[in-house]
């Protein structure tokens, strides 16, 4: 009867052991390069995702910023300019007595104007104030060149003088107003104006009320009050 001998059993056993350690090295090394390749597509789609979400929030989180401080709705139009105006006075709220004033003097064919484009929060965060002193990045942050071509603000300023008793107790009432136009685009230039004027009354509020008069006077009849200045 044929038999083996013992040592090429083993040589027999040897080579395919090796042949199939070398087919398993094979199959692993290629079951772990689609698996690095697979965790590479995971990490770069989750990257992608990720990426995605940050955009959407930040444009999400700059809406929300924009809003609180103005108002949707406001337009630019072809061959008019269009400006917002905030009259501030020296309590730091809206002044519609001047701002009227000022809106009427402004207005025309090819200007229009909004007067509520920006909300309360633009003067009590001090957005007004910055931006009345020379520091126009706000106008950027908020997308302004989207709606206007120029901000008109004015500020007032009011001081109380008690006159001299021989004078049944009159107030005079002192007052400042200083008007700025900040361009938003290109085709207006920054332009300032200041105005001063004095009211009498026996109360504050008659004094300021005879100074704000004579104040919308002077808008009135300044004719350098305008966008071409």
């Amino acid at each position: 009867m044929f038999r083996t001998e013992p040592k090429h059993s083993t040589a027999f056993i040897v080579f395919f052991a090796i042949i199939a350690l070398a087919i398993n090295s094979v199959q692993f090394r290629e079951l772990e390069r689609e698996r690095v390749a697979q965790q590479s597509r995971q990490l770069a789609a989750q990257a992608q995702a990720d990426a995605q979400t940050t955009i959407q929030e930040t444009a999400a989180a700059h809406v929300q910023y924009v809003a609180q401080y103005v108002n949707p709705g406001f337009t630019k139009t072809s061959g008019i300019k269009s400006l917002a105006l905030v009259v501030v006075n020296q309590n730091g709220a809206f002044d519609p007595t001047i701002g009227n004033a000022l809106q009427n003097h402004f207005k025309s064919d090819t200007v229009k104007i909004s007067t509520s484009l920006l909300k309360p929060n633009f003067v009590s965060e001090g957005l007004f104030t910055n931006l009345f002193d020379g520091s126009t990045d706000i106008l950027k942050k908020l997308d302004l060149a989207n709606s206007l071509d120029a901000v008109l603000l004015a500020r007032e300023d009011v001081q109380f003088v008690n006159n001299p008793a021989s004078l049944d107790n009159v107030l005079t009432a002192n007052m400042t107003l200083e008007i700025q136009i900040v361009p938003v685009s290109s085709g207006i230039q920054n332009t300032t104006w200041k105005y001063t004027a004095t009211g009498a009354g026996f109360s504050q509020f008659e004094a300021e009320a005879n100074a704000k008069e004579r104040l919308i006077k002077h808008i009135n009849n300044d004719t350098t009050l305008s966008l071409s200045n």
